[in-house]
């Protein structure tokens, strides 16, 4: 199973087991492990097997294909940052360079050496990511995230001003001069008649191609071994016509004449 789908079923159990009122000891007898791995196993530090899942379902009695189905569907929802998750990354960008990076799947050893943290620094955007709920995080600054990787910030939200104009600005002028034998780049343009509800469809049919694919690309399991690298997609359209009105068609003296008999 997907590390995000695991993580999310644990979440489902610890919820089923405050329900039932019971505490990680009592799983531990189920389990024949002790409470210290229960612990682990819940929260992520640990991968849990299907056969003790299985075994806590039937504990709970709870329907083991229900659960996954639950979890798969909320792993699967669109998920969007809140007004005050968006509002903390407009205010200090860092954190969600943080973010990204650990729905990246980095390790925080692994962010700690690349952008040079301290202790006491890591510790401090850790805290501030789980007081936004972003992250669950446990002793040692193991850390796990709260929110689906694929998290989208709301049309209208503030934080992505920061990188909009410059990706764009960058992306044009990559795509500007295509050359006939460029497979790492495109552009395409059109304009078109359409009624409102056909330009909602397309708008509506690219939100879900795009939200699928970034699913599917940090299903970090299922890609090992492929040759991936960054791609960059900035789709935009809107109601009017932006193209030069086409050149009139004049009348054929002499000057014109010669260029074209």
């Amino acid at each position: 199973m997907e590390i995000q789908l695991l993580n999310e079923i644990t979440r489902l159990l610890k919820v089923e087991l405050k329900k039932h009122n019971m505490a990680y000891r009592d799983i531990a007898l189920v389990l024949n492990i002790s409470e210290v791995s229960v612990k682990r196993l819940l929260n992520g530090q640990q991968a849990i097997s299907l056969q003790r899942i299985l075994a806590v379902t039937a504990h709970l009695d709870l329907s083991l294909s229900k659960l996954i189905s639950q979890a798969e569907q909320n792993v699967n929802q669109l998920s969007f940052f809140t007004e005050q998750q968006d509002d903390a990354f407009f205010e200090f960008p860092p954190l969600f360079t943080l973010w990204s990076e650990l729905a990246e799947q980095r390790t925080v050893e692994q962010i700690t050496d690349r952008h040079g943290l301290d202790p006491a620094s890591l510790y401090i955007y850790l805290r501030k990511l789980e007081h936004l709920e972003l992250i669950e995080l446990d002793s040692g600054n193991r850390c796990k995230l709260i929110k689906p990787s694929h998290t989208a910030f709301e049309r209208g939200a503030k934080y992505p001003v920061f990188f909009v104009e410059d990706v764009l600005s960058r992306l044009k002028d990559r795509v500007l001069n295509i050359e006939a034998n460029d497979r790492s780049a495109f552009l395409l343009s059109m304009k078109a008649e359409l009624t409102a509800e056909e330009f909602q469809e397309i708008n509506d049919q690219l939100d879900e191609w795009m939200f699928n694919k970034l699913k599917e690309s940090q299903a970090v399991s299922s890609r090992q071994g492929l040759n991936t690298q960054p791609y960059t997609f900035g789709f935009m359209a809107a109601k009017g016509a932006f193209h030069e009105q086409l050149a009139a068609i004049p009348r054929v003296d002499d000057s014109l004449r010669s260029r074209l008999v």
